[in-house]
């Protein structure tokens, strides 16, 4: 008989058995866990609540049951003490390769049934941010793999030890492991837990998906290589383990394919083109130029050009420069990720070199500039962005992709430091997206009628920031201030549905009286960014302020913690533009729930107590705040914390993150509502906080500070005693 004539058998076999189509039911059920009763991940996205969760789950429990599933396939020839006659009959080690291939297709044939039964609630439940494609590839880049590995981890524990027991117990290590710390921080090494932090509804996922498609394939050849080295363990003549090895040695072919797969392995590992390899702590002197002051630039033009197949990225930029004084070493700044293709002055090649030390995102390359004028330097480069090294669990930052565009930190352009000159930027991007640029320098745009349009920039220094998408955008004109919103065009039904227009207009009408304009706008048009949700939070600058998609989500809209209704949580997000985000970082390590959640509680509560009566703000309001906060006292786990420290650690991370959250969201808005009323007022609290929004938004604020600001003590607010 041939191997397919085995593998048939084998196939047919496995699926006549009852106890296949258990397994294959309960690794069914394992995605529900992640949609009812356990969700790993809380970020308010459409496709992290309904996509994301039950694949993390499924991944866990798939790669747990496949193992068990194999274990008990392997063990059923020994089990009955049948191996000398099927060993008769072929070779144990094709019949183990069949084993495992019927194994593999039972995988195949168990995802697509999981696929097809969480289809419908997965589409219902999303409505119009459903992504059949995410959907797809998240089953099979995660947890479809996900059996396999699991199977060739107990194939090679069995074939190693020809115990059930025994393999049972180190792929339970093997699987505890993976969740310590040594590995979470890595990407790479996350076998069963894989890294993904989030999903976007909106700007795709193509980052998060190729470092799980790389996982994957690391993983596979890399247990693809002991699994046939495992085969020299195979047991035969009724020989121990050490004479079997000395017989199975001499297929020497088994060794080699199994240490070079393992060698591939290593170099994946070791080549990921995803991080780069600076420190945690950024010494920002070796990223900075020097020298450059030597030089004078008459012209900068840069030509940039995306592709969106392989997610990189080309550039060209030609500089007209004068150096009349020395001939000495310059550096240029670029992404990690990228390479110098060349380095010419006035046509003819020059030498330069990278410097070893990357810092942050950046790294240098130096290179000698001659004496002369009105000469013609030309660089080009390109590659793939990489993020920092020292986050290898995170994915947010610079991103090429055919959803999304982030190109920030010297990232769209090298920098040689150049300040004064006139610096002109031209982009190609496909015609559906807006380009939006942090600086405000965009000049004109051209279409090419080939699918593409030509964006220019134009500015005063070659540090040039943009983001690009499928947006859309709403300028709002208030009495105080105007604004332009850019969000993705998924999000417009979701966004007029909740009338975004009256939201910021009531919001920035609101605040500007009672708490002062946003001081970074120096009198200019505020521009609202909707960013993807791999950059968790926000951040501003000069007038532009950028907040994840997760803020505007159907699930963050739909949170009662943060507002009695849509609209109002629209207007929550908006307020941390006064409280909050890169200007008025409101946290202090002594005092964890004071945050910027707990003022612009306060101020939405303010807000729409203003617009729909003393009423309605006690209702939706206080009343809210006080049940949650009684809740949390009554809360086992609360009054006695001791017994968290003996729970297991997901479990009591849960219920300490869920107390944290009712804090920040309840109990800090009641403390300042106590503190409004000790210091006489709404119109008294209004004053304090327009004192200390002008003041800080450009720095941290503390606990203790907010209180002295107040006259008020810290025992004062102690109001936990009330409930």
């Amino acid at each position: 008989m041939s191997f397919f004539s085995y593998l048939r058998v084998e196939t047919s076999r496995i699926f006549k058995s009852k106890t296949t189509w258990f397994f294959i039911m309960l690794i069914a059920a394992t995605p529900l866990i992640g949609l009812t009763i356990f969700k790993p991940n809380n970020v308010d996205t459409a496709a992290t609540q309904m996509i994301l969760n039950p694949v993390v789950t499924g991944t866990v429990g798939g790669a747990i049951f496949f193992a068990v599933f194999t274990l008990f396939e392997l063990n059923r020839v020994d089990k009955y003490k049948v191996s000398m006659l099927t060993y008769a009959v072929a070779s144990p080690t094709i019949l183990h390769i069949a084993k495992m291939g019927a194994i593999f297709i039972t995988s195949i044939i168990t995802i697509l049934f999981i696929i097809l039964i969480y289809l419908p609630y997965t589409f219902i439940n999303m409505k119009s941010f459903f992504n059949g494609e995410l959907y797809m590839w998240a089953y099979l880049i995660y947890m479809l793999p996900s059996m396999w590995i699991g199977s060739l981890f107990a194939a090679i524990f069995y074939q190693l030890s020809n115990r059930l027991d025994i393999s049972f117990l180190l792929f339970t290590a093997s699987v505890l492991f993976s969740f310590s710390d040594f590995l979470t921080e890595d990407f790479i090494l996350r076998w069963i837990n894989p890294n993904i932090p989030v999903f976007s509804d909106a700007f795709g996922n193509y980052r998060v998906l190729r470092t799980g498609l790389y996982n994957r394939r690391f993983w596979m050849i890399f247990l693809g290589g002991i699994w046939i080295i495992s085969f020299l363990f195979t047991r035969r003549y009724e020989k121990g383990i050490w004479g079997s090895l000395q017989y199975n040695i001499r297929k020497l072919h088994l060794p080699v394919l199994g240490i070079c797969l393992i060698i591939l392995s290593i170099n994946i590992y070791f080549k990921q083109p995803f991080y780069n390899s600076s420190p945690p702590e950024v010494d920002w002197d070796k990223v900075r130029n020097t020298g450059l002051q030597l030089l004078n630039f008459q012209s900068v033009t840069a030509e940039v050009r995306p592709d969106f197949r392989r997610n990189t990225i080309y550039g060209k930029i030609r500089y007209i420069v004068d150096n009349y004084i020395s001939s000495a070493e310059k550096r240029m700044i670029i992404n990690s990720g990228y390479e110098l293709y060349s380095i010419r002055i006035n046509g003819e090649d020059i030498e330069y070199t990278e410097l070893p030390d990357e810092q942050f995102t950046l790294k240098n390359y130096q290179f000698n500039m001659p004496i002369g004028t009105d000469m013609v330097l030309e660089i080009e480069y390109g590659g793939y962005p990489k993020l920092w090294g020292a986050y290898r669990t995170s994915l947010g930052g610079n991103e090429i992709s055919p959803k999304n565009v982030e190109l920030r930190n010297h990232s769209l352009i090298p920098s040689l430091g150049i300040y004064g000159a006139t610096v002109d930027v031209s982009i190609v991007l496909p015609d559906t997206f807006t380009l939006i640029s942090l600086d405000d320098n965009i000049r004109d745009i051209i279409e090419n009628n080939d699918g593409t349009k030509t964006w220019f920039l134009s500015d005063c220094y070659d540090s040039v920031d943009v983001y690009a998408s499928d947006y859309a955008c709403k300028s709002v004109v208030a009495d105080e201030m105007t604004a332009d919103f850019y969000f993705h065009e998924n999000f417009t039904e979701l966004l007029e549905e909740y009338d975004a227009e009256e939201v910021l207009i009531d919001v920035f009408n609101y605040c500007t009286e009672h708490y002062g304009p946003l001081n970074y706008l120096k009198d200019k048009k505020l521009i609202l960014i909707q960013t993807s949700a791999f950059n968790f939070g926000g951040g501003a600058t000069n007038g532009v302020s950028n907040m994840s998609e997760t803020t505007f989500s159907i699930y963050s809209l739909t949170d009662p913690i943060k507002g009695a209704a849509g609209k109002e949580i629209l207007a929550h997000e908006i307020i941390h533009q006064w409280w909050g985000l890169n200007r008025m970082i409101w946290e202090d390590p002594d005092v964890p729930e004071w945050t910027g959640e707990g003022l612009t509680v306060y101020s939405t509560y303010r807000l729409y107590k203003e617009k729909y009566g003393e009423e309605y703000g006690q209702k939706y309001y206080v009343d809210q705040w006080k049940a949650a906060v009684k809740e949390m006292k009554r809360n086992f786990y609360h009054r006695h914390p001791e017994y968290l420290d003996i729970m297991p650690e997901s479990f009591a991370a849960h219920l300490r993150v869920r107390e944290l959250e009712i804090k920040k969201y309840c109990l800090m808005p009641l403390k300042i509502l106590k503190a409004e009323e000790l210091i006489g007022g709404e119109e008294a609290m209004d004053e304090v906080l327009k004192k200390l929004s002008s003041s800080n938004q450009h720095k941290q604020l503390t606990f203790r500070e907010f209180l002295d600001a107040c006259g008020l003590t810290k025992e004062a607010l102690e109001i936990e005693k009330d409930f």
